[in-house]
């Protein structure tokens, strides 16, 4: 049974490094990683099944728990915000006056955008983006 243990722990971590590449979301890296030391376990301790599925376990969730927010973060530093995601925190030009009643308009990079705020806010005023909801703009008035 040692034998195949060897065998089955090392196609664990092809697998699992291959499925890494495949979908490079830093999930199974940390069992590819974890494989190791049951492999090791499995060539100098025959026998210990018990304790070579434990210690994967463990090692790959610790792995994951403990550097994935870190290898994340490192590695998603360059996303850019696309469509409208990317107008969240401009300025854009109350060109209908808003309050926390009615729906305003503003134009913004040449787009006339329906808007709308918890304050009133007159027409000719900027104001900054907040969020998207739907085709609407809720924003903030900035001072001037």
């Amino acid at each position: 049974m040692n034998e195949y243990m060897i065998w089955f722990w090392l196609a664990v971590f092809v697998i699992a490094v291959g499925f890494e590449f495949a979908t490079t979301e830093f999930v199974s890296i940390w069992f590819a990683i974890a494989a190791i030391p049951s492999l090791l376990i499995a060539i100098f301790a025959p026998g210990s099944l018990w304790l070579e599925v434990i210690v994967f376990f463990a090692v790959g969730f610790v792995l994951m728990a403990l550097t994935r927010p870190l290898v994340v973060k490192y590695f998603r530093r360059n996303v850019v915000d696309t469509n409208v995601d990317a107008y969240i925190g401009k300025i854009a030009l109350v060109i209908k006056s808003i309050s926390d009643v009615q729906y305003g308009s503003v134009k913004f990079e040449g787009i006339e955008w329906t808007a709308m705020s918890n304050e009133s806010i007159e027409a000719g005023a900027k104001v900054k983006i907040l969020a998207i909801e739907g085709n609407k703009l809720i924003v903030t008035k900035i001072d001037n």
